[in-house]
């Protein structure tokens, strides 16, 4: 009995670093330089019918690709949060606009309610569009999974990561690791 405590609490702190490790991996990446035909923009709530800290520094990032020519195309993703009477897409669009993207170089995606359901229905557009390469713009601790709903409803896309600096990172960490751990339990399920 003794044996299988300790074993459980090793299990238990190797399944924690690989977590924590998981939801920091992306950190430190670079912006990226390499020229790709779109980049798709995952929603992060809204503040009132605003964007909030998170989607502002998510679309700042988009922006800053656009702008440098590394991608001609911004898709954006994101639904109706609960009681809202606009999209995150309907925000982030009318953000880009004001700061100079043309509606031309913007696909929305304004259905979705979660990062599975912005990648599958992202998924649709892009391949409805024969577009080929992309970019996936999210912040650095969600990216680890955000890269594994892509990669499980079939969609192929670049890291192109954010490092907040407004968002409080421990809360954020935590939260994602457990959004992980749900994340890994219902694929297991299917």
């Amino acid at each position: 009995m003794h044996w299988i405590a300790i074993l459980i609490c090793v299990a238990a702190i190797t399944g924690s670093f690989w977590l924590w490790g998981s939801v920091s991996a992306y950190r430190n990446r670079e912006t990226p330089s390499i020229q790709r035909e779109g980049a798709i923009i995952l929603g992060a709530s809204l503040s009132g019918n605003r964007a909030s800290p998170a989607l502002i520094e998510r679309m700042e990032h988009g922006l800053s690709l656009y702008r440098k020519g590394i991608t001609p195309l911004l898709i954006l993703s994101g639904g109706s949060p609960r009681g809202k009477q606009v999209s995150e897409t309907e925000v982030m669009q009318d953000y880009l606009q004001a700061r100079g993207v043309p509606k031309s170089a913007l696909l929305l995606e304004p259905h979705s309610s979660n990062t599975m359901e912005n990648l599958s229905h992202t998924r649709d557009i892009v391949k409805a569009r024969g577009i080929g390469t992309v970019y996936l713009v999210t912040h650095d601790y969600h990216m680890f999974r955000a890269l594994r709903c892509a990669r499980d409803v079939g969609l192929s896309v670049a890291p192109a990561p954010v490092h907040s600096r407004t968002l409080w990172m421990p809360y954020h960490k935590c939260r994602e690791c457990l959004a992980l751990i749900k994340y890994l339990l219902m694929t297991k399920a299917r």
